[in-house]
């Protein structure tokens, strides 16, 4: 890691999380750097979500140690992470619904939040948005609620919704764990898209490595709250050196790495 900081989006510096009295992630150093993709891989329970909600400033994650920095300033605070959240920062959290009020329109939905990061709300603009992902009939949808669509069409207007506010890094917690196949793959290549449109980082934490292989540019590897293994996607693939990466790597009926390819 080098120490010009303002080259980053995003630097964890021997970071440790905890819930209450249990400790979850134990001293994790990461960084990205603009338009760059990074999958954090590792079974349930090895803390990647953790991570999430630590940078996030989520009320339940604790930092008991070390640094958050974003853009370059050491957010010391959950104040001061919120204060960049849906404008800088952007989240796709595992469940779609958590993104949405159920009952209330996607239009009000995408008003209130566009309003909130001093956008214009542009039914045009935002048509166009949904016509780039994949999403006809933005008219319909806009004025259709949560509850009226699939789990894998809220997880891609909620990619929309990223998408319109253009952050300059993305979050997304298991953002394909409860798909399908099918559109899983879609999800990955819009996000894909949401990269090279706007230059934004996506930070990805997924158990699946099919996903990892298809979209990143570097990966980590969490076990035990604690990185295992960080480098270059072809490197990982093609040469690990934990002995861990390599039970996962070979682990492939449980994982189906091969499923987006």
């Amino acid at each position: 890691m080098q120490n010009n900081s303002e080259e980053y989006v995003l630097q964890l510096k021997n970071l440790s999380v905890s819930y209450g009295l249990d400790a979850v992630v134990s001293d994790v150093s990461l960084s990205m750097k603009k338009g760059e993709i990074l999958c954090i891989v590792g079974e349930s329970g090895s803390g990647k979500s953790t991570l999430i909600k630590a940078i996030h400033g989520l009320e339940n994650a604790t930092v008991t140690a070390g640094e958050v920095v974003l853009f370059g300033k050491d957010c010391k605070t959950k104040k001061e992470k919120q204060a960049l959240m849906g404008t800088e920062v952007g989240l796709i959290p595992q469940n779609p619904g958590g993104s949405f009020n159920p009952l209330r329109t996607f239009e009000k939905q995408f008003r209130e939040a566009l309003k909130g990061s001093k956008m214009a709300y542009d039914e045009n603009r935002i048509g166009n948005v949904f016509e780039t992902l994949g999403l006809k009939d933005g008219k319909s949808i806009l004025k259709s609620r949560p509850y009226e669509m699939s789990g894998g069409m809220n997880q891609r207007i909620a990619i929309a919704f990223s998408y319109m506010k253009k952050p300059k890094l993305l979050l997304c917690d298991e953002a394909t764990s409860a798909l399908d196949v099918t559109t899983a793959r879609i999800v990955v290549e819009e996000l894909k898209t949401l990269r090279k449109e706007n230059d934004t980082a996506i930070l990805v934490v997924t158990h699946h490595l099919g996903i990892a292989r298809t979209m990143a540019d570097n990966v980590a590897i969490m076990k035990d709250g604690k990185i295992v293994e960080y480098g270059r996607v072809e490197e990982i693939f093609s040469n690990p050196k934990c002995e861990y990466t390599k039970k996962l790597l070979c682990d492939v009926p449980k994982l189906k790495i091969d499923e987006l390819e």
